[in-house]
């Protein structure tokens, strides 16, 4: 009894452990015009920021190494629904250890595409969530995250950080079947920042609800893909009261049929405070897919109530052209995107408030 006694006590004065709880709710009233051929007013959730819930902890286990785990589920503030039934935290389940020679992390988690790249596009950095790329083939909105994966992720030394990650596909007798890699490096150095970043999806599931691509075999429901290989860049850089970004992502489909089309996005940013606790964003994106393109156009202003609590008015609104016959928002809501647009103007105002904790 003395012996397990003094064993406990020495390992409660060893062990040092901490957990954080985080989250974030946001919910606004939105308009969408041109929407299945008439306009509709509802209440949106997650246009500023995705809603979640989170855990993350350590442990600390001696000469600067520690147990670390992040546990985060998504759900709508709207209806208090999760976007998927079938796991109970979507976002982030993961353990592992970090210390001196970086981070090494299993589980489920984004890839190194979306932590590196995804922060510099306009939908991240002008927190709106309807400027991310039709369909999120390049993941840059964290929709689709590896499962049964490894991650290493190196100390920064000079500024420099790189990831390295892979993701089994666990199919018996075929290893490539769902097999997912991604590595990238990001830099930082004062107000600039720069993201590389690459990806390869196997036989993941995606679409484009609405554009009815036939000419590149990509129609109205959900194709899964042979393979998505995303390579990715982005920049930033901060000058004064004004911060600016550009990202760029071209994904490579890998069709059942054999073809090989491509989607390119272009993000460019720039984010104003004009005041001490106001920020007027100005966005501007285009995306090809073949003989189809997107142009979106963003304009949105946020109040800081304080350091968690915002609210905000933004506007977006896309043209198709080419062979795109309809706009297609990536927006949020219970549906998921905003739906198919009667024509090729889309238009979405939200009037809303954020809190994160």
């Amino acid at each position: 009894m003395m012996a397990a006694a003094a064993s406990c006590l020495s390992a409660g004065a060893f062990a040092q452990s901490s957990v954080t709880i985080y989250g974030s709710l946001d919910a606004g009233v939105a308009y969408i015009n041109n929407l299945n051929g008439g306009s509709v007013s509802r209440l949106d959730q997650g246009t500023m920021q995705p809603d979640r819930i989170g855990f993350r902890g350590t442990e600390d286990l001696g000469g600067n190494l520690k147990a670390i785990f992040q546990l985060e589920a998504g759900f709508y503030t709207d209806s208090g629904a999760t976007p998927n039934s079938s796991k109970l935290f979507n976002r982030y389940s993961t353990i592992g250890l970090s210390g001196d020679f970086g981070a090494v992390t299993l589980g489920h988690m984004p890839d190194v595409v979306f932590d590196y790249v995804g922060k510099l596009s306009n939908g991240f950095q002008l927190t709106n969530w309807y400027l991310f790329h039709p369909g999120n083939l390049d993941s840059l909105a964290n929709t689709y995250q590896f499962d049964n994966a490894v991650r290493y992720t190196s100390p920064t030394l000079g500024g420099f950080q790189g990831s390295l990650m892979y993701g089994f596909g666990e199919v018996a007798g075929d290893s490539s079947n769902g097999r997912n890699v991604s590595a990238g490096g990001t830099y930082t150095n004062g107000p600039f920042r720069a993201a590389l970043a690459y990806s390869k999806l196997n036989n993941r599931a995606a679409g484009f609800a609405g554009t009815f691509l036939t000419s590149v075999g990509l129609g109205n429901a959900a194709t899964v893909f042979n393979s998505l290989t995303t390579t990715a860049g982005g920049l930033g850089y901060t000058i004064g009261n004004v911060r600016l970004n550009t990202a760029y992502t071209q994904v490579k489909l890998a069709l059942p049929s054999g073809a090989t089309p491509k989607q390119k996005n272009l993000d460019l940013g720039a984010a104003w405070r004009y005041a001490t606790l106001d920020t007027i964003n100005f966005g501007y994106g285009l995306s090809k897919l073949e003989g189809a393109r997107w142009n979106t156009f963003s304009l949105s202003h946020v109040h800081e109530f304080s350091k968690r609590t915002q609210w905000y008015v933004q506007a977006a609104y896309q043209r198709a052209g080419g062979d795109a016959r309809f706009a297609v928002m990536n927006g949020t809501g219970a549906s998921g995107a905003t739906g198919v647009s009667g024509g090729q103007g889309q238009l979405v105002t939200t009037i809303g408030m954020h809190h994160s904790f």
